[in-house]
């Protein structure tokens, strides 16, 4: 059932996306995330993200919008948690001794399987780490687009009317028709 919930949130994550924002990639060379101040309409909100990214490292940035960045870290994650496995199940050695009393095994500790398994347990927790810090900024820059995108819509308002208009001037009818333009800031 929970590997069913995990395939059912990445593929969400896979799917769903935010028609307005571009890529983290250029997003994070024009807006700076320590400048973010979060704004009603916002669409993804850090925290949820970050908390996302916790439970399942990239979830966060698939849920911002970038798929490809959230697939990776999953990605290294899962290869990371392997290694770790298959260093937890080299740590330790069968070793069958024979006696006059008949055989029996007993295990000895194997240092390599041992550093194998504590390096990858090490890189899946740094890994884990950097896909929620990870996950705060891309939400935070992304929405810093948004607000941007947002702002710039609403901030100028521009106005195109025609009109036609009659004057009177020495007992003459003068008709004129043109076009009003009309800028709001």
């Amino acid at each position: 059932m929970k590997s069913l919930i995990v395939a059912a949130l990445i593929l969400f994550g896979c799917f769903s996306f935010n028609a307005h924002a571009q890529t983290y990639k250029i997003n994070k060379q024009k807006y700076d995330y320590k400048m973010y101040m979060p704004q009603p309409g916002d669409p993804n909100n850090p925290a949820v993200m970050g908390l996302a990214s916790f439970f399942i490292p990239g979830l966060g940035q698939m849920l911002s919008g970038e798929t490809g960045r959230g697939l990776a870290f999953l990605g290294g994650s899962i290869a990371l948690s392997g290694i770790t496995v298959a260093g937890a199940l080299m740590s330790y050695d069968e070793v069958t001794t024979y006696n006059q009393f008949g055989s029996f095994t007993e295990y000895e500790t194997n240092p390599t399987g041992v550093a194998i398994m504590l390096t990858g347990l090490a890189a899946t927790i740094a890994l884990d780490v950097w896909a929620i810090v990870d996950a705060v900024r891309v939400a935070k820059v992304n929405n810093m687009y948004i607000q941007d995108l947002r702002g710039n819509l609403s901030s100028v308002k521009v106005e195109l009317n025609p009109f036609i208009d009659t004057h009177n001037y020495l007992g003459q009818a003068n008709t004129s028709a043109g076009l009003s333009l009309k800028v709001t800031f």
